[in-house]
């Protein structure tokens, strides 16, 4: 347990605890009188000692591989953040104690035992995941919304969620949405500010919550929501559209795009707005909701006469319901921008961790190089979603059942066609359409992959013909045959994997990951360590604003951080940068200047060490440009805009 209020597995940890706790018995023991609430057995027989050298005897046993140093590798020892493995800790334990307890009637006293054994799962952490493994593993439609509506269900979970909300001035319920194939869909309307302040405002965030397609009502999403709507000072309306498998794809695209089509066609009258000047419209999406705001997207391009919005925010989003383990060959090129994901540069395959490159590990050990190997090398790689299968958040059990229970009962989809099921594989004619584009997801999200690859999509739908004279010679640069491992060592190939991070191309500035956006007077502060800090190409270029994507990866983040908002102090630093990038949609101030800083822009000196260094933003969310993340994630992941 003390590993976890720590935030990271420890076996020195343990160690010190098992012996610690061995320490405090025997001092206890030799005491003459009984311990403060152990009298009565004292007043019968000795049986305290007895009792208490048992279990403490028991506890040393199931501890013994940590005292004795045997103890198994952690695979979560570099996984997360402590903020977020601390988070996790009490999510695991909560749906450990919720699963335990949803059998039980009447519902009062099934609130009361789910937090009891909640209580019992925060200290037997192991049996906490114990627990929640095994019911992944079989994991259904009852569990997965047990889980994910506990913090709306259950009274006491209900009232701590709400200390930590803000307080809106509005806050209703209105049914939009009605069409031939669809019912309404009741929305819920938010606004900071009075009656007439409502009427008269003209920019509107439709938001699409997630929850796996299966599960959560926008009031499982109160907390940024209301940060979102108090940051914009405009009206956010977040749809509780139909649920899989009841009903399953497409029937919630097909809700949402009725929604987003009254709202635009009577100018927000249908929400009580007034006025004839036109409403400004943004969509946002995280996880399942980011797929399903993808599809409305996709529907208001192949629509006629109907204005699309302004921009959208995508938040860890579903881009891919393909779940496999290998990636194609252009997908792993375009993560290829400053090293592949090399899964040999560790003693185990799967590790995460970053790489060790000694005697143990699997690049040492190969002796011989075919000869016949391409001139454009392109290693086998994993999708984030098999890399971070141990992920505490979401694993590869949970997204197959997900996206079986979407599908439904219709025919088998074509993954590598139907971009309304995956958005990623979408056509370039409707990309290039999309209008400014921010991309928001942890740098551990199983889903990583899906943002990182849809983002390029985008941007390269928009300069399909962008730096083809580089692919070129970058191509070039990885060409190096070997027949014997030595000669490959010193091949062009080798020091191509495993290169320092390249500054890019001025010529591409408007696409960047990673970035901090700070201000002039930010980047005069110096808060950021000088080997990290951009090259300058100059003063900033008139730009088509349609071409703006962003893309920021959180450090030490998996999936859904923005639910533990009342639980992680990162989530509410992260809510606020989204609640500025909707702000900058709405009033069309997006703009890149050259003191902002991003993954491929920064220069970091070949014998530096210090690649663990933060670069914070403005908003203290901790960001992981592509040197980082390559060596964070060990085969990490690269730049794919650089």
């Amino acid at each position: 347990m003390l590993d976890h209020i720590l935030g990271k597995p420890s076996a020195n940890v343990r160690r010190v605890q098992a012996l610690g706790t061995a320490l405090v018995t025997l001092l206890v023991t030799r005491r003459k009188r009984a311990p403060w609430g152990l009298g009565w057995l004292e007043r019968r027989s000795s049986m305290w000692k007895t009792l208490l050298g048992w279990w403490t005897l028991l506890y040393l046993l199931r501890h013994m591989d940590d005292v004795l140093g045997l103890h198994a590798p952690e695979p979560l020892r570099e996984y997360y953040s402590r903020s977020f493995y601390r988070a996790t800790w009490v999510f695991t334990a909560l749906d450990a104690g919720f699963w335990t307890a949803m059998s039980v009637r009447p519902k009062w006293l099934r609130d009361t035992l789910s937090l009891v054994f909640s209580a019992y799962y925060l200290v037997c952490t192991n049996r906490a995941v114990e627990k929640v493994r095994k019911v992944r593993a079989l994991v259904t439609i009852e569990h997965l919304r047990v889980s994910w509506n506990k913090g709306v269900e259950n009274p006491v979970l209900r009232f701590v969620r709400k200390l930590h909300q803000p307080q809106l001035g509005i806050v209703r319920n209105v049914m939009l949405g009605e069409s031939e194939s669809t019912e309404r869909a009741r929305c819920v309307v938010m606004f900071d500010g009075s009656e007439e302040e409502f009427r008269a405002c003209r920019m509107v965030v439709l938001d699409v919550p997630g929850g796996g397609f299966v599960s959560m009502a926008p009031e499982s999403h109160t907390e940024y929501l209301a940060a979102w709507a108090q940051r914009t000072k405009a009206i956010v309306v977040s749809v509780d559209y139909a649920k899989a498998p009841e009903y399953p794809f497409p029937y919630a695209i097909d809700q949402c795009f009725a929604v987003y089509r009254e709202l635009e066609l009577t100018n927000g009258q249908c929400i009580g707005l007034e006025g004839t000047e036109r409403v400004r419209f943004v969509l946002a999406g995280d996880s399942a909701g980011g797929n399903i705001a993808a599809g409305v997207q996709f529907r208001i391009l192949e629509s006629e006469g109907l204005r699309g919005p302004a921009g959208i925010v995508f938040v860890y989003g579903c881009f891919n319901v393909d779940v496999r383990a290998w990636m194609t060959r252009n997908e792993t090129r375009v993560l290829l921008g400053t090293e592949a994901r090399d899964h040999l540069h560790h003693a185990s395959p799967l590790a995460v961790a970053k790489p060790t490159r000694h005697a143990g590990s699997l690049d040492a050990r190969v002796r011989v190089v075919s000869g016949d190997q391409p001139s454009a090398y392109v290693p086998l790689t994993m999708t984030s979603s098999f890399t971070y299968f141990n992920d505490q958040v979401l694993t590869p059990e949970m997204m197959r059942a997900m996206v079986i229970m979407y599908v439904g009962p219709n025919a088998r989809p074509d993954f590598r066609t139907d971009y309304y099921l995956s958005p990623v594989v979408a056509p370039d004619h409707l990309l290039a359409r999309f209008p400014p584009t921010y991309f928001l997801c942890g740098e551990k999200d199983p889903m990583v992959d899906d943002t990182v690859l849809f983002a390029s999509r985008i941007r390269n739908a928009k300069q399909p013909n962008k730096d083809a004279a580089n692919d070129s010679n970058a191509q070039a640069d990885v060409s190096g045959r070997s027949d014997r491992y030595c000669a490959y060592r010193g091949s062009a190939l080798y020091r191509r994997r495993h290169s320092q991070p390249r500054v890019r191309n001025s010529s591409s500035k408007r696409f960047y990951i990673g970035s901090t956006d700070v201000s002039e007077d930010e980047d005069r502060a110096s808060n950021v360590p000088r080997a990290l800090r951009m090259t300058q190409f100059g003063e900033p270029q008139p730009q088509n604003s349609d071409a703006v994507i962003k893309v920021k990866l959180v450090a030490g983040m998996s999936h859904g951080f923005l639910q533990m908002y009342s639980l992680l102090p990162e989530a509410r630093k992260v809510a606020a940068m989204c609640g500025e990038w909707l702000d900058e949609l709405l009033h069309d101030a997006h703009s890149i200047s050259p003191y902002s800083r991003c993954a491929s822009e920064v220069r970091i000196p070949p014998s530096s060490d210090k690649l663990a260094i933060n670069v914070m933003d403005r908003y203290g969310v901790e960001i992981v440009s592509a040197a980082n993340m390559v060596r964070r994630r060990g085969h990490g992941l690269a730049d794919p805009l650089s």
